[in-house]
């Protein structure tokens, strides 16, 4: 606590500071941003394991769902589904053009959220 008995006025002598009350709102905020913003953004350490990752594969083309491709060469994901499969690439199409990855550069993949407006 902080001596003001040399202040003239009472009401100056016996104020008290909120000090990081008067913040919390505001770090709160700030927190909640940062945490969604972490969230959000791809972990090149978040790579599945191989056998996982060709079980997945498999699934997603067999069923030609929607997903989120998650690569080592770009932090953002493709979007789109696989279209073909070969020894040790798939070929994967998003809106634009059908791109080839090998199985090496997948570190994840995800099911794409449908948007419902």
């Amino acid at each position: 606590m902080i001596d003001r008995s040399y202040l003239p006025y009472k009401v100056a002598r016996e104020y008290v500071d909120r000090g990081m009350a008067k913040w919390m709102s505001f770090f709160i905020s700030e927190h909640t941003t940062a945490l969604t913003k972490l969230k959000n953004e791809s972990s090149f350490s978040e790579e599945m394991d191989p056998e996982e990752k060709m079980i997945i594969i498999y699934q997603m083309y067999q069923y030609g769902v929607t997903i989120l491709l998650f690569t080592s060469d770009r932090k953002d994901p493709y979007i789109g589904t696989i279209c073909d499969i070969d020894c040790e690439k798939i070929y994967f199409r998003t809106d634009d053009k059908t791109r080839s990855f090998l199985f090496s550069q997948i570190l994840r993949l995800d099911i794409a959220e449908e948007d419902n407006g």
